[in-house]
């Protein structure tokens, strides 16, 4: 719920600071058109979330497969003292 909330929320405000800014910038747009362009940047956004989300959950994996793997050559090292 968080997470969906999040995206609602920033949807809604990127379209708000569209209508406030692109005038600004000499920049006319309609308010469907405001919609379209913050999806666009809401999904781009969310795909951003979740390759960087995989990239560290993969960095993650490896931290703890060394950290095994080092456990389990401690172990063996351990064993074969007398």
């Amino acid at each position: 719920m968080e997470a969906l909330a999040n995206v609602v929320a920033g949807y809604i405000i990127a379209i708000m600071v569209q209508r406030l800014v692109y005038p600004q910038f000499g920049i006319e747009t309609t308010l469907a058109t405001d919609g379209m362009i913050a999806a666009v940047f809401t999904a781009a956004s969310l795909a951003r979330s979740y390759v960087l989300r995989r990239f560290f959950q993969h960095l993650a994996d490896i931290d703890q497969q060394h950290h095994l793997q080092g456990g389990e050559r401690l172990k063996h090292r351990l064993a074969r003292r007398p």
